[in-house]
């Protein structure tokens, strides 16, 4: 039987000290490639981003190879040699900004397998073989976590005489997947975003690590329960200036503990007699919710994608999901699970061929230029980790909206359930919303909180479903869903399965703006309003980037769409600098955003604005008041005051 054995030679480290730099680092990953006992020659290694080929190369008479990769991204390595099985080692290289002034050397000796279906599972290399991560201080480790699941998966077990009995005494391991979310433990809660969480066993060493999601979220799929023992973050001054407590939450937004700030800004959270962490943070049917926006872009002009159809694929290209874009290009995805390949595909024959197709967050934010794939259709693979740009895609269920609608008979289609107070509630039975059917039995609740699982109960008031043994739940299509047996004299109650309950439901990203452009003129009298919006300049300057164009976009869209309404509109600027110098900055980029909604042909009149500097914080980061970039960060924003009519 082929062995598997790594090993590690060569950890070479150093800094430029005295020089504040975030990307002039460099990771050296050397690779000696071995057959058994035997030194392997004549391979080809290919050195992918995604789908892109950035480096190609053959090591002709020699065993070993070096590649240079920048930081800031997810490398799959492959290793091709006629001789034994392709494969693919994955570098995650994205490692936190203040970490990227590192240049280090790994090396690593890497065992062939062959090609021998007999004894493996041959389509596993589907995957990468092994992982590299980082280990949150200065060094590049290996995943032993994924390396020994890998290991499970791909050899296949030997057959055994069904005669002789085979006892077992090895403890049968239990592998987790754990979810967890830090935040400083303040007024403010302000997520932990875009940080290295380690996982480390009883010796302290590490076995794998995961970047935070914007909202704080990590997540660590599969892993051996006996193995894990606590998990490490580390802090650098400017991200934890005041030293605040750290908290680790579970999904279900329980404390799970509190560390202390201490003078290494390190926090680990470790298993102790009084409180199992890493049991209390397990959740295996953990999944995300992953968005995007599609802009078309023909020469110089930019056209939202609405109404466009977007397919969800597997690994195997299988359709998993399809949704349309809404009228600001959004789209939406719920249940993803973590640590498996996906595709997004859009079908060619909906675009116009001769522009291209822009795939941004639904902040706004760049994500790739997608390529069309023989005419036929345009495609975007990813990697479902908390890396690079699948972490901008990630939604917490906060920023999520849901509609709900059916349709209600009694005992069969001829009884429509007329003027019957409809309940909607949340898994803990708590009231969501009320509504009364219409003539047809119909019953809608519209722009409600994302929930993850409610249940529909209808009052028998005047006794008005007792002549029926049965109410029939249909969706508004008059598709039926569910039977539900009616006790006399009780209340209808329904707590739909999953998919029942995707049929009842519409689940979208919460956008004020989408409000505004749906709203009916009739609507109008409502009082005014404000959105906040994080528009982002380039430092000291009042230039508009291109992601800050892309969210005006969106006031333009509405200010087109709705005519019953002028904006006015507000700059405002952090605490850092002077204070003049900030009031005159943000009247320079008020004036900008003006300029820019009324280039679109925004009517003068229907736009005013003013600059305030950092006259009206949202927090308490005044002058002299030391706090963190996140939390300067929510200061610097557009305020949008909408005025109607």
């Amino acid at each position: 039987m082929f062995i598997y054995r790594l090993a590690i030679f060569i950890f070479c480290l150093s800094v430029a000290f005295g020089v504040k730099a975030q990307s002039d680092g460099e990771l050296q990953f050397v690779g000696l490639n071995m057959f058994g006992e035997r030194e392997l020659t004549n391979t080809r290694i290919k050195v992918k981003v995604g789908a892109t080929t950035i480096t190609e190369m053959n090591t002709k008479e020699s065993n070993k190879f070096k590649v240079p990769l920048e930081f800031g991204n997810t490398y799959d390595i492959y290793l091709i040699n006629a001789k034994v099985q392709t494969m693919f080692v994955r570098v995650f290289a994205n490692i936190p900004e203040n970490k990227r002034n590192l240049r280090t050397t790994y090396e690593l000796q890497i065992p062939f397998f062959p090609k021998d279906s007999r004894h493996l599972d041959t389509t596993q290399f589907v995957n990468p073989f092994h992982q590299i991560i980082f280990d949150g201080k200065n060094k590049f480790v290996d995943d032993t976590v994924y390396m020994n699941a890998f290991l499970r998966k791909v050899y296949l077990k030997e057959k055994v005489d069904t005669i002789v009995p085979v006892i077992k005494t090895e403890k049968v391991k239990q592998y987790a997947q754990l979810v967890g979310k830090l935040s400083f433990d303040n007024d403010k809660q302000t997520p932990l975003k875009h940080k290295l969480v380690t996982l480390v066993n009883k010796q302290g060493e590490v076995v794998a690590s995961a970047l935070t999601t914007n909202h704080g979220l990590f997540v660590f799929p599969g892993v051996d329960t006996e193995l894990a023992e606590g998990l490490s973050v580390t802090l650098s001054p400017s991200e934890n200036p005041n030293n605040e407590k750290v908290k680790l939450e579970n999904t279900l937004h329980e404390k799970v503990e509190v560390i202390n700030g201490s003078a290494s800004q390190n926090y680990v959270f470790k298993n102790s007699e009084s409180n199992a962490v890493i049991k209390k943070i397990i959740d295996s049917g953990f999944k995300y919710n992953i968005g995007g926006k599609l802009i078309s872009t023909n020469a110089d002009a930019k056209t939202v994608a609405s109404d466009k159809t977007v397919y969800l694929l597997g690994s195997k290209n299988n359709v998993i999901q399809k949704v349309k874009t809404n009228v600001l290009g959004n789209f939406l995805f719920t249940k993803i699970n973590p640590n498996q390949d996906y595709s997004f595909a859009f079908d060619t024959t909906e675009f116009a061929l001769d522009g291209n197709l822009d795939l941004y967050s639904v902040k706004d934010k760049f994500i790739k230029r997608l390529d069309s794939i023989g005419k036929k259709k345009f495609n975007y693979k990813f990697f479902s980790t908390t890396q690079s740009s699948f972490n901008d895609m990630i939604l917490d269920d906060s920023e999520l909206k849901m509609n709900v609608k059916g349709r209600l008979y009694g005992d069969n289609k001829n009884n429509p359930l007329a003027n019957v107070k409809v309940m909607l509630l949340n898994d803990k039975y708590e009231a969501i919303d009320t509504a009364i059917t219409n003539t047809k039995g119909d019953f809608s609740f519209s722009n409600l909180g994302y929930a993850k699982q409610f249940s529909i109960e209808a009052d028998n008031t005047n006794g008005i479903l007792e002549s029926f043994s049965n109410i029939l739940v249909f969706d508004n299509e008059d598709n039926l869903i569910k039977l539900v047996s009616l006790v006399k004299g009780n209340k209808f109650k329904y707590k739909p399965l999953g998919t029942e309950q995707s049929m009842l439901s519409e689940i979208y990203v919460d956008d004020p703006w989408l409000t505004v452009i749906n709203r009916k003129k009739t609507e109008n009298t409502k009082s005014n309003e404000t959105i906040i919006e994080n528009i982002l300049f380039e430092f000291n300057k009042a230039e508009l980037l291109t992601q800050s164009k892309q969210t005006l976009d969106k006031v333009i869209l509405a200010m087109n769409a709705n005519k019953g309404f002028s904006i006015e509109l507000s700059a405002h600027s952090d605490s850092k600098g002077g204070d003049a110098y900030n009031l005159k900055l943000s009247e320079e980029r008020a004036r900008s955003a003006k300029d820019y909604i009324i280039s679109k042909g925004i009517d003068a009149l229907r736009v005013s604005a003013k600059g305030y500097g950092e006259t009206k914080l949202l927090n308490n980061c005044g002058n002299n008041v030391k706090c963190s970039d996140d939390e300067h960060a929510v200061n610097r924003r557009l305020e949008f005051k909408l005025i109607f009519k």
